[in-house]
């Protein structure tokens, strides 16, 4: 039941985000983020740029950290503090997509669309196995955590596509091949 709400709301955040990508200014009014998720966000970004060349490394910071704090249930906290962290990787998937977008043509905008749509689903439906092979008790957790990870890989597969690319340098002295 868990992941069927969260392909939900991940189907409605590309629907939403896929009318971003129109291109005819639309403006989404937003409430305030809750302070958990500044702070979040704030970390995130920390560590990211603190971890350029290993940014893979900051999959997990925020919930490793979350569930160090948690004082009694600690299953739970695994189960919340991995959907806390996976909301930060999901905005900035969001964000990801929609620069990847305004580069390309409406036909092309739709098929990126449907690309993450599909592997929206993917993920769903891999993670809920993974967590079904798991011991009573865990299986939400790792569901949790797998999706978690996937969203935060993903993420960095997109933003990684997107950075701008630095000219290759050539060498000041060329490899000599000695005889």
């Amino acid at each position: 039941m868990g992941s069927m709400m969260i392909l939900r709301f991940a189907l409605l955040s590309w629907v939403c985000c896929l009318a971003s990508l129109g291109g005819a200014g639309t403006v989404w009014a937003q409430a305030p983020a809750p302070a958990p998720l500044v702070a979040d966000r704030a970390q995130l970004s920390a560590c990211l740029r603190d971890n350029r060349a290993a940014a893979s490394a900051c999959i997990g910071s925020i919930a490793v950290a979350c569930v160090g704090t948690a004082s009694a249930d600690r299953r739970g906290a695994e189960i919340g503090c991995a959907r806390r962290e996976e909301a930060v990787w999901r905005e900035r998937l969001i964000q990801a997509v929609q620069q990847s977008g305004r580069t390309l043509d409406a036909g092309q905008r739709s098929r990126l669309i449907a690309l993450q749509l599909s592997w929206e689903g993917f993920i769903a439906q891999k993670c809920a196995f993974y967590g079904a092979t798991q011991r009573e008790g865990f299986q939400l957790g790792r569901q949790a955590g797998c999706e978690l990870r996937e969203v935060a890989t993903r993420t960095l597969e997109l933003e990684r596509a997107a950075a701008p690319q630095a000219p290759a340098r050539r060498p000041s002295q060329p490899p000599q091949i000695i005889r």
